[in-house]
């Protein structure tokens, strides 16, 4: 299944494919960032809000520990993440206190919004 970024806009939700931001990011340059200023650490990011099952609590812990922290997590202009949540567990996990990072000066255009009448596709 293909991955996908997304975040609130005014009016409705932005969409980002991973794939577009790694091609996005590609020359930007790698910088090392503080975990602990990385907001999404100790947000629900992956649930909806909902308790999630042991089977989804399962999944993340793979992908948590098949992650390659060789690759930079990608963050948004503002500072929030839009790439790399399960590198940046690991790395949390490992004791690490930064984590390669690039970020943008100024965020690409998103691959689609839905809009808040359209509901979420």
């Amino acid at each position: 299944m293909a991955e996908k970024h997304s975040r609130s806009v005014p009016g409705g939700r932005a969409f980002w494919w991973t794939t577009s931001l790694w091609t996005a990011s590609a020359r930007l340059p790698v910088i090392r960032v503080p975990i602990a200023g990385i907001r999404e650490l100790d947000e629900d990011c992956w649930f909806d809000g909902r308790a999630p099952t042991c089977r989804e609590v399962a999944e993340h812990a793979r992908r948590i520990a098949q992650a390659d922290l060789r690759h930079p997590v990608i963050l948004a202009a503002d500072g929030r993440l839009m790439d790399g949540g399960h590198r940046i567990a690991k790395a949390w996990l490992e004791g690490r206190q930064e984590v390669d990072a690039v970020r943008f000066e100024a965020d690409p255009e998103p691959d689609w919004v839905v809009l808040d009448s359209q509901g979420d596709r």
